[in-house]
């Protein structure tokens, strides 16, 4: 399948291409110091992955979130390899933050395709923001987000 965007959901004041959030605290498949975007092949899967990882009540839920859309085309315009498979299988979090500095370091393509962790079937998208490519990208579209309060377990 031939990716031609990335979905991202962030806070306004971290809704950038910069990787820098990912630098400071590591991610799944980066450790901290290691610049990485998190992105996903549908618009849908970046709500499950925030909302995995909310601990808050429904009331407390920031509003500033927004989703982004990044136009991923721009990689693959000299027609050469952008993107790069990454293991099938989940890994644990020391094993794939392992493979992502690994990609990292080969510093072949800009985007790495992994699993996702809640729906295996779904791919996230490791942008690497350092890679030369990734200077071709342009600014996300960016649009307010507010979650579906049923999503929170309220509403009918």
């Amino acid at each position: 399948m031939t990716i031609l965007q990335g979905w991202r959901l962030a806070r306004a004041a971290y809704a950038d291409l910069s990787g820098e959030g990912a630098r400071r605290y590591g991610g799944r498949w980066n450790s901290p110091g290691r610049s990485a975007v998190y992105l996903s092949e549908d618009a849908a899967l970046p709500v499950l992955e925030v909302l995995v990882h909310l601990d808050l009540p429904p009331e407390l839920i920031p509003d500033d979130y927004v989703l982004m859309r990044v136009d991923l085309t721009p990689l693959a315009e000299d027609g050469g390899q952008w993107v790069e498979d990454g293991p099938a299988d989940r890994l644990d979090t020391t094993d794939s933050r392992a493979t992502g500095d690994a990609w990292l370091d080969r510093g072949r393509t800009p985007v790495l395709r992994v699993p996702s962790v809640i729906v295996p079937e779904s791919s996230n998208l490791l942008l690497n923001p350092e890679h030369p490519l990734a200077a071709r990208l342009i600014p996300p579209v960016v649009r307010p987000f507010a979650f579906d309060p049923r999503l929170l377990g309220h509403g009918g």
